[in-house]
């Protein structure tokens, strides 16, 4: 029963507007500034599972240290809020990857997005893991202009 409640989590490990879950400490990226730029504020959209659960997701980029990019990743589920905590950001052309850790009725769990940047666009597939098994699905999320 709790693999079954956490898989579906697993696979998000990022999603959902309710209440805002963050994650820090993220990587640097070697992202060209005209990249950073273009990456840097708030992109929101949805997650789904591979068992068709699906949620909200939000991820922030901001300016780092030493001409890093740092992300945070934001995510519910069934009205759960869970924390999330950045490992690793990486982008490489068009290409990004996110990993982050979390976790949830004491079972700690790390998902890992990788997608590609298509303008105000990102999208890709994500993995989650946790001791109790894997969970993988899709992602994508969009620019917020500012002020909406």
């Amino acid at each position: 029963m709790r693999t079954t409640f956490l898989l579906p989590i697993l696979a998000l490990a990022f999603a959902s507007p309710s209440v805002p879950l963050t994650a820090a400490d993220s990587s640097a990226s070697s992202t060209p500034s005209s990249a950073k730029a273009s990456l840097n504020g708030d992109f929101k959209g949805r997650w789904k599972g591979q068992d068709e659960s699906s949620g909200d997701l939000r991820i922030t980029f901001a300016p780092g240290t030493d001409s890093s990019l740092t992300a945070r990743a934001i995510f519910t589920y069934e009205g759960t809020d869970v924390p999330t905590q950045t490992k690793e950001l990486k982008i490489d052309g068009g290409r990004i990857e996110l990993a982050f850790s979390w976790q949830v009725q004491g079972v700690t769990a790390t998902s890992r997005l990788k997608g590609d940047i298509k303008g105000d666009k990102l999208e890709g597939t994500y993995e989650s893991s946790t001791a109790e098994g894997a969970a993988t699905g899709s992602w994508s999320v969009s620019k917020v202009q500012a002020g909406s």
